[in-house]
Formats: C-alpha cells, sequence, structure tokens
C-alpha cells in the first residue's frame, strides 16, 4: 500500500527546496512526465491460465465434490443475488464473487482447515451457493465475464459485497478489523441501493434482552442504563459501544448477537429501554464493498459492470485471467 504520511512529507521537502531556488527553478522547464510502471500480478493470480477446478463441502449432506469456477460461480450469484436484478448488475456479482473466491483460497486458505475441501456452500464459512436457483439470465452474466477478476499491487483483491447501505459504504476497519492491514484500500464510497432494498432494513428498530446484552459484554457493562455508541468510524457507522466500564466492538456485539438479529453496525442510537437494549440503525450486512442494491440502481441508471464494481473498488486494477 502506499505511504501516505511519506509521501506528503516528501512533497511538502520538495515545496521547501523549490522555494529556496527562487526564480532560477521557476524559469527552467518542467521535465516530462514519467509513465506508471505497471504492476507485476503476483505468483498466485497468473497461475490462474485456465479455469480451476475446486472442491466445495454441501453442508445439507456432508459430501465433498469438484466443481469448475464458473460453474460454482452461477450458483453464487443465484443464491446472493437471484434473476430479479438487471443483467449488468449480475455480472459485476459475479465480477466481485469470482475475485473473493480467490482471494479466500489464496489468502485465508478456503475451508481446508473446517472442512478440507478448497471452499463450502454456507454464507457462514465462504459464500452462499445453490445451483437450484440458477437462471439462463445469471448464466449469461456468468459467461460474459468469464475470468475477470479485480486485483490490486498484483494481488487479488478482497472483493466484499453486502446488501445494503444508507449513503455509504463501511471501510475495511468498521466492517473487517482483522482484515485492515490486508485490505486498507478499501475505503468508504458514495452508495444509493437502499431505496430498492426490503422496507425492514431501510430504517429499523431491534429489540435485544438486556440479559443477552449483558452476559455479551460481561459484568464491568453494570446495569447497562448508560449504553451508548462511543465510537464511530469513517463512514459513520458504530465501531464501539460501551456501559459502566465495559466497552466491545460493534463487530463483535452484532456477531454474537447475531447478524441476522443486528442487521448492521450503521447505527443512530443504542439505549436501554426497560428489559431491552433497543437498536435503531439502518442497511443490512457488514457494509464493505460493493453493495448489491446500490449495483441495481446504477445498472437501473444505465451503468455497465464495469462502471458498478470500479465505483465501489476505486483502487482496483480490472484483470482477466483466462477467456
Amino acid at each position: 500500500m502506499p505511504k501516505t504520511i511519506r509521501g506528503v512529507v516528501l512533497f511538502m521537502i520538495l515545496a521547501l527546496i523549490m522555494a529556496a531556488g527562487g526564480c532560477q527553478q521557476a524559469n527552467k522547464k518542467p521535465l516530462p512526465k514519467t509513465a506508471k510502471k505497471p504492476v507485476s500480478l503476483s505468483s498466485e493470480v497468473v497461475k490462474y491460465k485456465s479455469e480451476p477446478t475446486f472442491s466445495i463441502y454441501r453442508t445439507a449432506t456432508g459430501q465433498k465434490e469438484n466443481i469448475k469456477l464458473e460453474e460454482y460461480l452461477k450458483g453464487v450469484v443465484a443464491a446472493e443475488v437471484g434473476p430479479k436484478y438487471p443483467l449488468e448488475a449480475l455480472k459485476a456479482q459475479a465480477i466481485v464473487a469470482r475475485t473473493m473466491t480467490l482471494a479466500l483460497i489464496e489468502y485465508e486458505n478456503g475451508t481446508r482447515g473446517k472442512r478440507g475441501t478448497d471452499m463450502s456452500d454456507s454464507h457462514t464459512e465462504f459464500q452462499e451457493y445453490d445451483e437450484k436457483k440458477i437462471t439462463p439470465l445469471i448464466s449469461k452474466a456468468v459467461e460474459q465475464t468469464r475470468g475477470q477478476v479485480l486485483t490490486y499491487n498484483g494481488k487479488f483483491v478482497y472483493a466484499l459485497f453486502h446488501s445494503a447501505s444508507k449513503n455509504k459504504t463501511a471501510s475495511i476497519e468498521e466492517g473487517f478489523p482483522n482484515l485492515k492491514n490486508k485490505a486498507g484500500y478499501l475505503k468508504p464510497v458514495p452508495t444509493n441501493g437502499l431505496k430498492y432494498a426490503p422496507a425492514k432494513y431501510r430504517n429499523w428498530t431491534v429489540k435485544i434482552p438486556s440479559y443477552e446484552v449483558k452476559q455479551i459484554m460481561g459484568s464491568q457493562a453494570g446495569s447497562l442504563d448508560d449504553i451508548k455508541i462511543s465510537k464511530r468510524g469513517p463512514s459513520g457507522r458504530a465501531t464501539s459501544i460501551s456501559a459502566g466500564q465495559a466497552s466491545i466492538s460493534a463487530v463483535d456485539l452484532r456477531a454474537k448477537i447475531g447478524p441476522d438479529r443486528l442487521y448492521s453496525t450503521a447505527l443512530t442510537s443504542v439505549k436501554s429501554a426497560g428489559n431491552n437494549i433497543v437498536f435503531t440503525g439502518s442497511g443490512w450486512g457488514h457494509g464493505v464493498g460493493m453493495e448489491q442494491w446500490g449495483a441495481n440502481a446504477m445498472a437501473k441508471q444505465g451503468k455497465n459492470a464495469k462502471q458498478i464494481v470500479m465505483h465501489y473498488f476505486p483502487s482496483a486494477a480490472w484483470t482477466t485471467l483466462y477467456k
């Protein structure tokens, strides 16, 4: 990743040197700009010269199967968004899912430690996969993006995606603090898909029993009467929740409550009310990377898959591995 602070300091030093040179420097012709040297692709990227075959664990049967990557992606797109999205949004989903599949396998060891396979068909373990939901439109979206992935500094991008965000996506440290050093290039970008998302995710109130939150935060949290959002991240999402002498990251609290119960860390307030802790917020999912409903909105506005993907991953490079 670029050394931003070092770059700023260097720029200031150069500015002082130029100022000290006076008019003699000003009269000199500017040097021609040097083109940026292309970044070489890493070994784990260039090795995919043809479509790979991976092993997948099927949670319903406990069986292990082998599957071609492009066929697998059809089941991922089908399970993650379904056929109701415009074609260009489905193509965008195929590109980010292909990239994320390879990033998880190459950098996180897939599900080899847990299942003895490269991946699993469960969204809690890898990515959601359902071959029964594949349609001709979904197959077309995958086929038209065959082999296309995103890279950053020659490596696979952590091409994360989520359902819905309000106004901005999240930074990597807001959604996955443990990946900050690996994917710090994932920054908040404007997004507007929430208006197309199911109404229950636009603005919501979730009540969690106080005793449950107390068990999670521990005895130092006290009565929870003073529970509050104590810190927010770059996108405005809650990053820390405090009560009494205790504090917990919002990501950990959501994970322990359950991501299907506490929809997001895009919280407007957290407070105690009777026997419950009341969370108010908006959106659905971790918030990092491509907002799926935002991709839908952009496709409806006439944007193509490349424009959609590059909006959510502006630091990435477009790379075709194989045809």
